[in-house]
């Protein structure tokens, strides 16, 4: 597909995208009215086949900074990447939260993940620490233990009916979860809305001196809907990744070899992608492996045409909406998966599946071929986008060659202050 086709196709839609009546979504039962709602434009946007996306995709946050990753199984309404000190038992809290539900929506749904510190009281090891709950070992302790125990030490009980436990997960010393719910609303006392809130904490082998810590908080009565995707989809998608830091001498070796990070645009640069060789193209950024191509383009479009300032989660959610959309309705693109990847803060979207050879100039002779992709919307208005094209049937949708994809780095960001930056 000829991005310049693409680019103006965007801005045409988008800019009308304001006077589009959307027919949303067909409401399905598991999923909350709120969180449709506020998904209305993305979903007039989508072709039909595809407009489940508009709420059920997967958003995938890998902090290599920090060294952590998990994803969530829903389109998110916007979101903030923390980094702060507080006067509390944590000492610093860096990680992510997002809104589930745009902020017109009567029923809000949240959810956060975040980094701790993990110090031990004055006299306690981190071994013992780590292994017991206010002091009792934490080995073969029930539920009921559990909730015992806690009750001695906090008056949340006196207000919220309170359930959890401890749980097996991989690569954890300990992890716990905890649902509190407001006795008003078993009680039917309540005149305001009231929620429940779930908490899964751990602490893992490698990282002993951190807790990493899941919320999320939702209308009691779509407990259900909520606490299926946390405990079935981002429990288990937590894990710890290598950390990437900074590091001067790497850094000059790049430079002498000619692999150092690619300029695609004002604001958008393009990690070198390991493995591929770069080809002698004229006005392109072009490599290839075996019988993988790489493609890495921009364009301009107006910033109104996503936004009236910087753009938000869901300006950006948009611009990957148009591009599927143009994927599937000038390349014949059939996808299999679209998914928000977050890295680092750098807020993209991905794309896989199968399509007619943008290549060819003739879309109804060019031969299938599978594709990977990702776009990305800088802060000024330029779009990048990072294609792989290989043969039918080719599998491109391995971790290492998403990795290459999701290579894209923002180099101005929008910060509230010191310690978030919207997402």
């Amino acid at each position: 597909m000829k991005l310049r086709l693409f680019a103006a196709t965007l801005a045409v839609m988008a800019l009308g995208t304001t006077s589009i009546m959307a027919e949303g979504l067909q409401k399905t039962p598991d999923t909350p009215l709120s969180i449709v709602e506020s998904q209305k434009d993305s979903a007039s946007i989508l072709p039909e086949q595809y407009k489940s996306y508009a709420t059920k995709m997967n958003t995938v946050v890998k902090d290599y900074k920090n060294g952590y990753m998990f994803s969530i199984p829903w389109r998110v309404a916007d979101g903030v990447m923390l980094d702060m000190d507080v006067r509390s038992e944590s000492e610093h809290i860096q990680g992510y939260s997002f809104n589930l539900a745009g902020p017109t929506q009567e029923d809000s749904y949240t959810v956060s993940f975040t980094k701790r510190n993990n110090t031990p009281q004055e006299g306690v090891s981190q071994k013992e620490w780590n292994t017991t709950w206010y002091g009792v070992p934490i080995k073969g302790m029930s539920n009921e233990e559990y909730l015992n125990i806690w009750r001695q030490h906090s008056n949340n009980f006196e207000h919220n009916d309170i359930v959890g436990g401890f749980f097996a997960k991989k690569g954890a010393v300990s992890a716990r979860w905890d649902k509190s719910t407001p006795k008003s609303y078993a009680d039917m006392t309540s005149t305001e809305p009231v929620q429940s809130v779930f908490e899964a904490e751990f602490i893992m082998e490698k990282d002993p001196t951190h807790r990493y810590n899941l919320s999320s908080t939702y209308a009691p009565v779509r407990a259900e809907f909520m606490e299926l995707g946390l405990m079935e989809h981002t429990i288990p998608s937590f894990e710890l990744i290598n950390k990437r830091g900074s590091n001067a001498i790497k850094g000059v070796k790049k430079i002498l070899t000619g692999t150092s990070d690619i300029s695609v645009a004002e604001g958008i640069k393009f990690t070198y992608p390991k493995g591929f060789t770069r080809l002698n193209e004229k006005g392109k950024i072009a490599f290839t492996k075996h019988n993988v191509r790489l493609d890495i383009e921009s364009f301009t479009i107006p910033v109104q045409a996503v936004s009236s300032g910087m753009p938000t989660m869901m300006a950006k959610q948009m611009l990957g909406d148009y591009y599927l959309k143009q994927l599937v309705d000038v390349n014949k693109a059939t996808i299999t998966r679209y998914e928000t990847h977050i890295i680092d803060g750098n807020v993209m979207f991905y794309l896989a599946g199968h399509m007619k050879n943008p290549n060819t100039s003739d879309t109804s002779v060019a031969e299938p071929v599978s594709f990977g992709a990702t776009i990305i919307l800088g802060n000024e208005g330029n779009v990048a986008v990072a294609r792989m094209i290989g043969p039918s049937g080719s599998n491109l949708a391995t971790q290492e060659l998403i990795d290459i994809l999701d290579g894209f780095k923002l180099t101005t960001t929008l910060n509230t202050n010191q310690s978030s930056q919207v997402l």
